[in-house]
């Protein structure tokens, strides 16, 4: 079984890796289709991370 540390060191990373992606964007060029996908990426990594930082319950 993953530890706790390990689970949230990943979420960690691929959070890092999901932002620098939609850093990378060029907003004036990038189709909806493109800035949609990345900011649902975002989105996704936010919630994870936050979850894992809440209090079980």
């Amino acid at each position: 079984m993953p530890t706790r540390e390990g689970l949230e060191s990943a979420v960690v990373i691929v959070a890092g890796q999901t932002l620098a992606g939609a850093e990378s964007l060029r907003l004036s060029t990038a189709a909806p289709e493109e800035l949609a996908y990345h900011l649902g990426a975002v989105k996704r990594s936010l919630r994870s991370v936050l979850q894992l930082l809440a209090p079980p319950g």
